[in-house]
């Protein structure tokens, strides 16, 4: 039977790109991947580099106590002085704050008293702005 068919041509050799076409795939993604890597690491570095440390930001909050607001002063120095408070000027921290106290957990408070303010003011002028 195999011997009456002429039509039948012998084996061909078909190229195979297969592997080649694989490899540049596999090579895209992968530049693809190192270059997103390397976008968003550069991105969160130049973001880092403009945001505030906790002290920085301390130390505008300070630098901008209203003084007509209580509340506002004693919640502040209570706060944000603490981060730069050392063990020099400790005591004298702690004195201002107790003496802060009846300011605190109250829905109308009076007025800071010119002494109190006086020694704030004093106490921020004095503190060692070590960021």
């Amino acid at each position: 039977m195999i011997k009456g068919l002429k039509d039948i041509k012998g084996i061909v050799e078909v190229s195979d790109d297969s592997l080649l076409t694989f490899g540049i795939v596999v090579s895209v993604v992968l530049l693809v991947v190192i270059v997103t890597i390397l976008w968003f690491m550069r991105k969160k570095r130049v973001k880092r580099r403009f945001l505030l440390t906790d002290k920085e930001r301390a130390r505008e909050r300070i630098e901008a106590i209203d003084y007509d607001d209580p509340k506002s002063v004693v919640y502040t120095f209570g706060e944000d002085v603490k981060l730069f408070v050392d063990e020099k000027n400790r005591q004298e921290y702690q004195d201002i704050l107790q003496g802060l106290q009846k300011y605190k957990y109250q829905k109308e408070v009076p007025p800071l008293d010119k002494e109190q303010k006086e020694r704030i003011k004093r106490f921020i002028k004095e503190i060692k702005w070590v960021i």
